[in-house]
């Protein structure tokens, strides 16, 4: 019962998003984005990340001006180690927030990883709107712990070596 119950939404979510010309309101078009946000959501959180590309693919198509379903693409393709398209949907969503986007963080979390003359710009910028962000805060801790043994490594090696 359940899965004929699930074939038959997605028919119908199908058939509203073919049909999202003029016929159909903006409102029904919202809520057709709605749904596969929220699937895209459900597939990131089973760890499914191929499919929630997939659904955040179908909420950009129909309309590339709400941020979430680029966010929602971004941390799946993060997980799916796609470093650039995830750096790509975090851009899209800080230029539609603004500077008060979440996205800084996860931003921040691609280029400790990856590219850390970034990380401390975006960490920073996102700590000035949400300072209250445990996990954030400890990322800039650990950055400046590993920043500063480095420092006392290059610092050592140059004294005994010199």
């Amino acid at each position: 019962m359940k899965k004929l119950y699930k074939i038959i939404a997605s028919c119908i979510m199908l058939f509203l998003l073919c049909n999202c010309g003029s016929r159909f309101s903006e409102q029904d078009q919202l809520k057709v984005y709605n749904y596969y946000v929220k699937k895209a959501n459900q597939y990131n959180a089973q760890e499914d990340y191929r499919a929630a590309v997939k659904y955040s693919d179908k909420a950009i198509d129909i309309t590339d001006t709400l941020a979430i379903a680029y966010r929602m693409k971004g941390i799946a393709l993060y997980h799916l180690n796609v470093i650039d398209d995830a750096l790509f949907n975090f851009n899209e969503v800080i230029n539609l927030e603004g500077k008060t986007s979440d996205a800084f963080k996860n931003r921040a979390i691609i280029y400790l990883k990856n590219d850390k003359a970034y990380f401390l710009s975006d960490i920073q910028t996102y700590l000035k709107h949400h300072p209250n962000d445990n996990e954030a805060l400890n990322m800039r801790a650990t950055y400046y712990q590993d920043a500063y043994n480095y420092a006392n490594e290059i610092a050592f090696r140059t004294i005994k070596y010199n």
